[in-house]
């Protein structure tokens, strides 16, 4: 880009991107709309977003019993369980599937700590798969326990 003179600068700093570009003529990129993520992306996604949840599940947990009173937390508990099956099923999934996904993710990490060789894309492709399908297996065993 040329600026000629510091009133075509100010005015080209009003403009936004895309009126930028629609006076170009170029489209605009829509980069993540059409992107697809693979699945090695989604796999450290999830595995960050699952640490995320199991972190803020527990300092909730620890906030309603501190606040609360002793024993609130196991009411809690006792009151999600007592909402019917799909409540408590739900509930049951929503810790089951974070931790077991965290988990087995870590495992994952610690083998290619251990083992670098198995850091290929292919073989990290072939584990994130693995990952995935294992978690939401155990998870759906863990929900008839």
């Amino acid at each position: 880009m040329t600026i000629l003179s510091k009133e075509s600068a100010e005015e080209y700093k009003k403009l936004n991107y895309t009126t930028r570009m629609k006076d170009t003529g170029r489209p605009v990129s829509p980069h993540v709309t059409i992107y697809s993520f693979p699945i090695t992306a989604i796999s450290s996604i999830t595995n960050r977003a699952t640490g995320c949840a199991l972190s803020l599940g527990c300092a909730g947990l620890g906030f309603v019993e501190l606040f609360g009173g002793s024993g609130t937390a196991l009411f809690l508990m006792q009151w999600i369980g007592s909402q019917g099956w799909l409540v408590a099923t739900g509930a049951k999934f929503g810790v089951a599937f974070p931790l077991v996904y965290h988990y087995l993710g870590a495992l994952r990490h610690f083998s290619w700590d251990y083992q670098p060789e198995r850091l290929t894309n292919e073989q990290v492709e072939k584990s994130s798969y693995l990952l995935f399908g294992s978690s939401l297996a155990i998870s759906g065993v863990l929900l008839f326990v």
